[in-house]
Formats: C-alpha cells, sequence, structure tokens
C-alpha cells in the first residue's frame, strides 16, 4: 500500500517465529528469508521413529528509489509480517500549491 509518507508492505508467514526472519536491504532491494525446522522423536518396546522436516522461503522486493534506508520499520505478529517503509521528505506528496493570477 501507497500512503503519502509511506509504503506498507505485509507479507502471511503462519507458524513461524521473529528468530525465523532474517531481513536485509542490499542494492534497493528488500530481501526477506526464513528457515525453520521440527524434529519429533517417537521412541516404542519395537521400534524407534525419528520425523523431521525443513521449511523454507525467500522474496526480493525492489525498493522505489523514493525509500529511506535508514527509516524502515518490521513486525511480526500473528503470522503476519509487517514493513513500514518511510519515503524521503523529497518524495513526500505535497499538497496542491495556489497561485494567485495577477
Amino acid at each position: 500500500k501507497e500512503k503519502d509518507d509511506l509504503f506498507e508492505i505485509e507479507l502471511a508467514a503462519p507458524g513461524y517465529s521473529k528468530k525465523d526472519f532474517k531481513v536485509t536491504i542490499d542494492d534497493g532491494c528488500l530481501n526477506i528469508s526464513a528457515k525453520r525446522s521440527q524434529t519429533k522423536d517417537e521412541k516404542e518396546e519395537n521400534y524407534t521413529r525419528h520425523e523431521f522436516s525443513y521449511e523454507s522461503f525467500e522474496r526480493s522486493l525492489e525498493l522505489p528509489d523514493s525509500v529511506s534506508d535508514d527509516k524502515i520499520k518490521a513486525n511480526y505478529d500473528n503470522g503476519i509480517l509487517k514493513f513500514s517503509l518511510a519515503k524521503k521528505e523529497v518524495a513526500k506528496k505535497q499538497k496542491p500549491k495556489v497561485i494567485e493570477i495577477a
């Protein structure tokens, strides 16, 4: 979503925790990756079962030149990773200026 003074990005990633994410900015791109693994052991009298799973994903978003790299905020809550990307002062939309005709 683009607003007058910032961009908002929402990414659904249920089941992850904050520590699973790695977010970087490199050469004008916002890079988001996440990894998680789970293991489950079950030991019975005649057998042992060992299950494991591994999940990961990566997304890269090219940022417009109007984004201020040092004013990016991220929040992860209830499976939604939200970013707030502030625009540079010069890129903010100015209200129309009325010019009087003489």
